[in-house]
């Protein structure tokens, strides 16, 4: 243990020694007790703290304690208790460091639930420097001790974080509506050249079947009455331009001229008039 030893002089009284009752400094070093304290410099507990204006047992390394010295503790003692004096007949205390509600409440006899209730506390917490009501009757005018900085500082940022979260939101909603329109956009362009597509194949078929100088609807109105899948009665002739099967099958058809497109069966017939003329049609191939 380290010691500083401040010790009055020595003076002589009836043939001994007398020391004056100044306090020893002693530095705190680790494992040190103020009980172990109190034991090896003749004195009490309650008195190294009253000296030390300690709150509680804790002392740590390092730390600097007056000890022994009972009249400056007992000085220290009727300093407090004249504060507590003058801060009772005016019914108000100001807060210092290391103070509790509970430690407040026993000092002026009264409850914490008093103290929290006259000073609108809503928890244990309290500051140094803060001035609180110690008596009913000041309750009133008692000033309302601040919120923690930390408890201030909470609501803003849980709204912060409501709001970012409510951004979060919006923003996933609108792009999933973006995404939406998109995939309806491509969804009607992906129409709309189907139905070009569709409209072009139209347009061919019928550029095919009047492509050539010939009339080939009047050829086919005057062999079939215009329709396609027409079969003579005899089986052997088939659809616009009444081909029968051989002929069909010369010009590159496939299967039974009634049975193909209006724009396949003028297809072969074109291929067969660039062959022959109108000489198969020997009753309506004047009408081409």
């Amino acid at each position: 243990m380290k010691k500083v030893l401040t010790i009055g002089a020595a003076v002589a009284v009836s043939g001994t020694l007398a020391y004056s009752a100044e306090a020893a400094s002693h530095t705190v070093d680790t494992g040190d007790t103020l009980w172990d304290l109190a034991q090896e410099n003749n004195t009490s507990v309650e008195s190294i703290k009253t000296s030390n204006d300690l709150s509680s047992g804790i002392i740590m390394p390092g730390q600097v304690l007056e000890i022994g010295g009972e009249e400056k503790a007992e000085e220290k003692a009727e300093e407090k208790a004249e504060e507590k004096d003058e801060t009772a007949e005016e019914g108000l205390y100001t807060i210092k460091a290391g103070d509790t509600l509970f430690e407040i409440a026993q000092q002026f006899n009264v409850t914490v639930s008093d103290l929290k209730a006259w000073n609108n506390l809503s928890s244990d917490l309290i500051f140094e420097g803060k001035t609180i009501t110690v008596s009913g009757e000041n309750a009133e005018q008692a000033p309302a001790v601040e919120a923690p900085q930390v408890e201030e500082e909470q609501e803003p940022a849980q709204k912060n974080e409501a709001d970012s979260q409510s951004q979060q939101e919006e923003q996933a909603a609108a792009e999933q509506q973006s995404r939406e329109a998109a995939a309806e956009e491509r969804a009607a362009a992906e129409r709309a050249e189907q139905e070009e597509k569709q409209q072009a194949k139209t347009e061919k078929q019928s550029t095919s079947a009047n492509s050539s100088d010939q009339n080939w609807g009047a050829l086919a109105q005057c062999e079939s009455g215009g329709n396609s899948s027409v079969v003579s009665s005899n089986g052997l002739y088939h659809g616009l331009y009444q081909f029968d099967v051989q002929t069909w099958k010369s010009v590159g058809g496939s299967g039974l001229p009634s049975q193909t497109s209006a724009a396949e069966q003028t297809k072969r017939a074109q291929i067969l008039f660039d062959q022959r003329g109108s000489q198969p049609w020997p009753v309506c191939g004047s009408r081409l």
